[in-house]
């Protein structure tokens, strides 16, 4: 669910003060792309932290002091992204960025702090060759500086050595609306939604796409990776058929679409992210999703039977219109809304994160 946006460490503070005066420093604490640091932050105020900023203007305001509290609890998201820059469809090492991803790994190394690193990523996204090298390199020189590392996909607890807790819902957190729309089509409508970016693989799926299936794609892309699909719609004539919304789609929007979506596509690269963020948007409001079958899909197919795998992209067409014939009895097989909440709903965050960062990083914090 990674995005190469900048991301700000912003100076607003948490609202709720734990009864044993523990405070999380969070970085970044603020992504304007999507709400998964905003539902990280509700989440951390509600089993009992302080919830702060991690920032260098924080800490010349005294919050260095902090660093060497062993109380006190550092966690870290997606900081391998500070040390690269993209654009123009490339993603390239940044001077400054290096610099600043090393200051922080001096703040792991020298404090006294908990450290805890989520890992989202086996590589910064759409970085090839070297570049894409270096950013494995980076991320775990973060892991062996932390003190616990966290995955939301289960299958790599023992290749990362890491926790898995489950990636809250965005639909099932408090003040977040939870509605399904009505389904009366007889054809399914399908959709690919977040930014549209290489590691997607989005180009091969248009490739292969059945033309007379309705796609839309929404989100937004670099202009010359965008050029390059709404050539292929020209070239294979689907422009009847396949929509390409290419803009920044803001939080209300980005809900319409996926409520309005039938059948969610996702397909994602296997060697970029653990988990995409879509899928969490997804599943239990659309009726159908269409994944490659990464090892978090696998594992997700294997407990909701409205998530449909390939595993090679020439296998989409058939796929797709599979789904499509069948449409009349999926469109009532949803997942069950239920199971999907016991299994990533508020409540089990809520009681999956407090037994970590209570029970387990507490108990190091206790020494």
């Amino acid at each position: 669910m990674s995005t190469m946006e900048p991301m700000r460490d912003g100076e607003t503070a948490g609202t709720s003060m734990p009864a044993r005066g523990r405070r999380i420093l969070l970085s970044p604490f603020t992504n304007t792309t999507n709400a998964y640091i905003d539902l990280l932050k509700e989440l951390l105020v509600d089993i009992g932290y302080d919830v702060q900023p991690l920032s260098a203007k924080g800490m010349l305001r005294g919050g260095f002091v902090d660093l060497f509290r062993p109380s006190t609890v550092l966690v870290f998201h997606w900081i391998e992204l500070r040390a690269f820059t993209s654009g123009g469809g490339k993603v390239s090492l940044s001077l400054r960025g290096v610099l600043v991803f090393l200051f922080y790994c001096l703040i792991m190394a020298v404090g006294r702090a908990q450290v805890v690193y989520f890992v989202h990523d086996h590589a910064v996204h759409n970085a090839r060759g070297k570049v894409r090298e270096f950013s494995v390199r980076l991320m775990s020189l973060v892991r062996r500086l932390a003190d616990h590392r966290v995955v939301h996909a289960p299958d790599f607890e023992a290749k990362y050595e890491a926790r898995y807790l489950p990636h809250p819902l965005y639909w099932d957190a408090p003040g977040r609306t939870s509605a399904l729309a009505s389904r009366r089509c007889a054809a399914p409508s399908f959709a690919l939604l977040g930014t549209i970016e290489p590691y997607k693989d989005v180009a091969a799926l248009l490739r292969v796409w059945p033309e007379e299936q309705v796609l839309e794609i929404a989100g937004r892309g670099d202009a010359t990776y965008i050029d390059t699909l709404r050539t292929i719609v020209r070239e294979r004539a689907m422009s009847n058929t396949v929509t390409i919304d290419a803009r920044f789609l803001s939080n209300g929007e980005f809900e319409d679409k996926v409520c309005a979506a039938d059948v969610l596509i996702l397909p994602h690269a296997a060697d970029s992210m653990l988990v995409s963020g879509a899928f969490f948007e997804a599943i239990g409001r659309v009726p159908v999703l269409i994944a490659r079958s990464v090892p978090f899909m696998v594992w997700a197919a294997q407990r909701f039977e409205n998530v449909f795998l390939f595993d090679r992209i020439e296998q989409v067409p058939d796929l797709v219109r599979e789904v499509a014939q069948r449409w009349p009895d999926l469109m009532e097989g949803r997942a069950t809304r239920h199971r999907v909440i016991e299994a990533f709903g508020w409540q089990a965050c809520r009681r999956s994160y407090r037994e970590f960062f209570c029970d387990v990083v507490g108990a190091r914090t206790d020494r």
